[in-house]
């Protein structure tokens, strides 16, 4: 629940602290220490089936895309390097020392030519490792492009939202329709050019196509002004501040990553905003979620010229973290109650609103936490209401639904993104699960160390796509959520915030919805499930889900979900875990496994 970055005090201080009170590791199923794995460098352009092996991948087609991997090594060429750098080891620390000689080469040997070879052979190494442990990138997955086929990336991005004119952008070059030619034939050349890249439209579409104008804001254009506004998570009291550090996730910090982001995305469309033209509002204020709400609102309208800045703006990002989550999501709905935010349906000026949570507490934490001794210990009172979220009918839950359905229903697109091995929030707090709306877009994180191309994760990217198409996964991403909770002692819950790509996915599901979110969807209420999250899960409702969306893909007939069961299928049978939760899991799913 803490906001401690990676590379801050809070984690080394806190870990030392913690390991030499609790060597042994509290709750939690995934490793401490997790193997590099090389990770192959996709394009994010390209649109193909969600396949998340390395160096293979398939269009919308079937056809099969191969990719570039990262440069690998041997393993004898690691054997000799670690053999080179031992022998490097063992060499005297004196400068003027030479390296040993064996006795049958000393007469031929020359010790300086001994040593320039050693310290090559350890520069390789040094070189070798550094480059490896670079090449590991995060990702986010799925991949925006590839669960919303019906978003161009690399042709759009302005879609028109007039009779009068459509500008078609591309990063290069930038190709604008004359006004003097036919808006018929304009339509036309681009309904061809989609046409190259889409065979069909993805399941729940309904009558819409392709790039045609559905009357949804899209793409860059008509924006002058843009307000960022960041929110932080729950802070420790302030006693324990001064011996673990300050935090990092800071409402400044989200504010300057997301601006980052945005910069970088307008870049990459040829359109670029005068600084002063972009206003960051980072928030900052402690205690219970109501208490936040409160001070923060009233921080915000307070000042004027925040307050301008909210009322002018074309585009409004929200980025929050944790315990955020809640508080934003009821400040924003309190700023659309008050008239500050534009989004009646009917004004024409309304704006465009994006908000990002991350590791979003909206379900509770981990319900094992409630009990921990590690927990308890730094327990203040808005930790504990955290647990409350834990079951849909308490006060605060209901509180937090009530400004789900307004933000929601007002046209508000949100972003949830998780953390694989988060070590407070579940995989299915953070993505709300119980939450059902089209203009949820859901996602986790993976950091590059730990991302590895097995089953699990693609069976966590494959149910998240199944969610943003507005198809059940059945319980899926609940049960799973234990068995990938991260070690006390790690960092999951923090490291979400410092990667770009979380925040840029949240600035494409904004700006390049898919055709299929009509206005009516976009403003349609919610639907919420009442959830209780429970202490021990039954083991038999994880095969009895996968065998009910295995049930529901094939009764749908989508071609693109089939081929993914087929390819989830191969996984499985070329899976093998080393811990105990994941071999559980494989072990429950085998009734299951021709139904993959």
């Amino acid at each position: 629940m803490s906001s401690s970055g990676p590379g801050s005090s809070w984690t080394s201080s806190l870990k030392g602290g913690l390991r030499s009170l609790l060597p042994t590791r509290l709750g939690g199923g995934g490793a401490d220490d997790q193997g590099v794995v090389a990770v192959e460098e996709v394009d994010p352009s390209m649109h193909q089936v969600t396949d998340y092996r390395e160096g293979e991948r398939h269009d919308v087609h079937g056809n099969r895309v191969r990719f570039q991997r990262t440069e690998s090594h041997s393993s004898s060429e690691m054997q000799q390097q670690q053999q080179d750098t031992q022998a490097r080891a063992q060499l005297p620390l004196s400068s003027s020392a030479t390296a040993p000689i064996p006795p049958q080469t000393q007469t031929m040997a020359d010790p300086k030519q001994n040593k320039k070879d050693s310290g090559t052979a350890l520069s390789r190494a040094v070189a070798s490792l550094s480059k490896a442990v670079v090449n590991h990138d995060n990702v986010v997955l799925p991949d925006y492009y590839e669960q919303f086929p019906d978003v161009l990336p690399s042709v759009v991005l302005t879609v028109p939202v007039g009779p009068q004119e459509i500008a078609v952008s591309r990063s290069n070059p930038l190709i604008v329709a004359p006004s003097s030619l036919p808006w018929k034939i304009w339509r036309g050349a681009v309904d061809g050019l989609k046409g190259l890249f889409f065979s069909q439209a993805p399941a729940g579409s309904g009558s819409s196509e392709p790039g045609k104008d559905n009357g949804v804001a899209r793409g860059t254009q008509g924006i002058q002004k843009v307000v960022i506004i960041g929110i932080h998570g729950w802070y420790p009291r302030k006693a324990l501040r001064t011996v673990i550090g300050e935090p990092t996730g800071t409402s400044k910090k989200f504010c300057e990553e997301m601006d980052l982001a945005l910069k970088e995305y307008l870049e990459k469309h040829g359109k670029s905003l005068d600084p002063k033209d972009v206003t960051l509002i980072p928030l900052e204020g402690e205690g219970k979620v109501l208490e936040r709400v409160d001070l923060l609102y009233r921080q915000l309208v307070r000042n004027m010229e925040w307050r301008q800045a909210v009322q002018d703006a074309d585009l409004v990002l929200v980025a929050t973290h944790s315990q955020g989550t809640p508080t934003s999501v009821l400040v924003v709905a309190q700023l659309i109650k008050d008239g500050l935010l534009r989004v009646r349906e009917d004004d024409p000026n309304k704006q465009r609103i994006g908000m990002l949570t991350m590791a979003g507490i909206s379900h509770g934490p981990f319900p094992f936490l409630k009990g921990n001794l590690i927990v308890r210990w730094f327990e203040a009172e808005a930790a504990g209401e955290l647990f409350e979220f834990m079951d849909s009918n308490s006060h605060i839950a209901q509180k937090y639904r009530d400004g789900l359905r307004i933000v929601l229903s007002s046209g508000v697109r949100l972003t949830c993104v998780a953390s694989l091995e988060d070590q407070v929030v579940p995989l299915y707090s953070a993505v709300m699960t119980s939450i059902h709306h089209p203009s949820i877009v859901r996602a986790v994180y993976v950091d590059g160390a730990s991302y590895q191309n097995d089953f699990l994760i693609n069976l966590i990217a494959f149910s998240l796509r199944l969610r943003n198409a507005g198809v059940d996964d059945h319980g899926i991403l609940v049960h799973l959520s234990e068995v990938i909770a991260g070690s006390l002692y790690g960092e999951g819950h923090s490291t979400i915030y410092e990667e770009r790509e979380v925040y840029m996915l949240s600035i494409r599901s904004l700006l390049e919805p898919p055709s299929s979110l009509t206005p009516a969807k976009a403003r349609s209420e919610p639907i919420l499930h009442p959830f209780r999250a429970k202490q021990r899960l039954n083991p038999f409702y994880l095969p009895w889900g996968m065998r009910g969306v295995a049930d529901e893909i094939l009764a749908r007939g989508d071609q693109i979900l089939i081929k993914e069961l087929g390819r989830l299928q191969k996984l499985y049978s070329e899976w093998n875990p080393v811990s105990k939760g994941m071999k559980e899991i494989k072990f429950r799913l085998e009734p299951v496994r021709s139904k993959l």
